[in-house]
């Protein structure tokens, strides 16, 4: 699947732009950002309710493809520009983590 097909998933709905249509190959659900440092794989989705400036550098360590906020999480101000200038989608589901991994599985992935 990639990020242009993820976007389309219902219940997705994009923060900023798709520059670089990434393929994706997992998804990876995780809050506690050294955990998912330690776990996350390369060209994942990443599905989480941490909003924070940190979670750029994490998605940028594990080379993600993409950054989801679940249950209607916003990322700040500060995430925002800093995923623009590093060209890290950012989209926001106001699905649970669980629900959303399903539809993305059922849609291709």
């Amino acid at each position: 699947m990639k990020l242009s097909e993820l976007s389309l998933v219902d219940g997705i709905r994009l923060v900023n732009e798709i520059k670089d249509d990434k393929k994706i190959y997992d998804v990876y659900i995780g809050d506690l950002l050294s955990f998912v440092m330690a776990n996350g794989k390369e060209q994942s989705v990443w599905l989480t309710v941490q909003r924070h400036i940190n979670v750029i550098a994490v998605a940028e360590l594990n080379d993600f493809s993409a950054i989801i906020f679940v249950e209607n999480v916003e990322p700040d101000e500060e995430t925002v520009l800093k995923a623009n200038e590093l060209g890290i989608p950012l989209m926001i589901s106001s699905l649970d983590a669980f629900t959303l991994c399903k539809k993305i599985y059922q849609a291709g992935l």
